[in-house]
């Protein structure tokens, strides 16, 4: 019942969240607001009904529709109504989650596909504005990214269109997903959760620990996605200027992953940063 449920929910969304000339999505426009062609996720007073939705189009969280989303793609047209970081339009991941470095550094998190090319994502394109300048790993990380494109072809007067992997030719719908869910494989524990919960880590180390591979600590940005704070107000507490994500915070950013350094040689062992 509970599988039958979430597949139920899986169709509703692929309705709601990817049929932007529909009347469900025009409804959620008018009571949640639109930001940069995508659905707002509301303020405190925001439904928990809703709230689970958006966890849904996210991908957040294990057993709240992550699912969904791995199986919804773009079919790429004049790239008019595809984000480029947002989207799985290249590759089996959205960008935004296989260059999460480059993402993190980027001064425009919703350029849509079209927007990119038309400013130019060749080599010294405009379309790549950073928040600062990039190392030279960064850059290679640059070309990378770059290198996926050499194949795509921008169509225009061609709509984008969304795509349901599972089944090519049916499309989404419920029994599809509901087969789907029963026939995947239940994925093996993470050896990190004995890790975590060891007996001889302290309980609130643990707890701090959990929440950080989960993605569940108060950071700026999450914050934000909750509706506490408002998008100005998502920079690093550090003052670096980035927006203050977890991976940010504890890896990549210029004052609080210095401590890594300490965090060696207090531990006697080498290593290079993260």
């Amino acid at each position: 019942m509970k599988e039958f449920n979430i597949a139920l929910l899986g169709k509703w969304c692929w309705r709601m969240l990817v049929d932007r000339g529909g009347f469900w999505y025009r409804v959620l426009v008018a009571r949640y607001g639109e930001e940069a062609e995508r659905l707002e996720v509301g303020g405190r007073s925001v439904s928990h009904w809703w709230r689970e939705i958006v966890k849904i189009r996210d991908g957040v969280g294990e057993d709240d529709g992550g699912w969904f989303a791995e199986r919804v793609s773009r079919v790429l047209g004049d790239g008019t109504n595809t984000f480029f970081w947002l989207d799985r339009w290249v590759g089996d991941v959205p960008l935004c989650r296989r260059f999460a470095r480059l993402f993190d550094l980027m001064t425009n998190k919703f350029s849509t596909v079209a927007d990119m090319y038309a400013r130019g994502w060749e080599e010294d394109g405009e379309a790549w504005s950073w928040r600062r300048r990039l190392w030279v790993w960064e850059e290679d990380m640059v070309e990378e990214c770059r290198t996926l494109h050499d194949i795509v072809i921008v169509q225009s007067n061609v709509s984008d269109s969304w795509h349901w992997d599972p089944d090519i030719h049916d499309g989404n719908t419920v029994r599809g997903a509901y087969q789907t869910l029963t026939s995947s494989v239940s994925p093996t524990a993470d050896v990190t959760v004995n890790l975590v919960w060891h007996k001889q880590v302290p309980l609130k180390a643990s707890i701090v620990a959990w929440r950080l591979l989960k993605d569940r600590l108060p950071t700026r940005l999450n914050l934000h996605r909750c509706g506490v704070l408002e998008a100005a107000d998502t920079s690093c507490v550090s003052g670096c200027g980035i927006d203050e994500s977890t991976p940010h915070l504890f890896l990549h950013c210029p004052v609080f992953g210095s401590l890594w350094q300490h965090f060696r040689s207090w531990l006697g062992v080498s290593g290079s940063d993260p």
